[in-house]
């Protein structure tokens, strides 16, 4: 996907999310236990705000977040979030360096992309607050897949101590496929000696030999299904199934 069509899903799913929450702010949201949908706007719009800040002022570190506003207001304040957001990342060269969480990438063209995922996401907590189910595009879905494996699966510190399993998993979406391989990996972090054990973790495989199995379907399944969004309905498993069972583990893990 290029960076015009990460800006449109951007503004589409600003304005899902805005219609979804005018029919109710209070509606729990299944997928986010103990939050309503005023409360997926409200994190969502602090979100929007705090990138188009780091964007606009090519910040190096993270800014605070910017609280919406009590009572009334949630909505078009919000709604004020995405214009701003859509505006500074269309006229900001994509290249240039800005604060991210993603070390191999400090660009304003991660927070594009990352955006588009993000709203993606919450605009379908918004919609499932009332029971509403829009289609997401195969192509932002396949794309999505990518994103939460590279970024959020893959890879593991430098100084970690790894556990790789032997089993190569394949998927395959939307013309596109991946190889990869769980871990889990253990140590302690020299910066700020914080101990991990036994985090999981996948990385890409770059082998040939056929997968010990194999994940296919739709983008948006697939998406959907890794982000803990969807079930695994119209998705085919070539191997065992708790394959897809662990995967969906390990990714929830990942994405918190």
């Amino acid at each position: 996907m290029n960076d015009g069509a990460y800006l449109r899903a951007i503004r589409a799913d600003g304005q899902a999310t805005l219609d979804a929450a005018g029919l109710g702010l209070d509606a729990p949201v299944p997928t986010t236990p103990g939050w309503t949908v005023g409360d997926v706007v409200a994190h969502l719009g602090r979100v929007h705000r705090q990138k188009a800040h780091i964007v606009r002022e090519l910040l190096v570190s993270e800014p605070p977040m910017v609280e919406p506003p009590d009572g009334n207001g949630l909505l078009e304040w919000f709604a004020e979030g995405v214009h701003d957001l859509t505006e500074i990342l269309s006229v900001t060269d994509p290249t240039t360096p800005v604060h991210t969480w993603h070390e191999p990438d400090q660009t304003v063209g991660f927070w594009i992309r990352r955006m588009a995922h993000e709203t993606l996401i919450h605009r379908v907590d918004a919609e499932l607050g009332h029971g509403l189910h829009s289609p997401v595009g195969a192509e932002l879905g396949a794309d999505g897949v990518d994103e939460i494996l590279d970024i959020f699966m893959g890879g593991y510190p430098e100084w970690a101590q790894v556990d790789r399993s032997p089993v190569v998993v394949g998927l395959e979406s939307e013309g596109r496929a991946w190889r990869l391989r769980f871990l889990s990996w253990t140590g302690s972090s020299p910066n700020s000696g914080r101990e991990f054990t036994d985090v999981a973790g996948i990385e890409f495989d770059t082998g040939t030999t056929k997968p010990d199995a194999v994940v296919r379907g739709p983008g948006d399944a697939l998406d959907l299904f890794l982000w803990g969004r969807g079930s695994a309905d119209g998705l085919i498993v070539d191997g065992h199934p708790s394959v897809l069972l662990y995967l969906r583990d390990v990714a929830a893990d990942a994405t918190g």
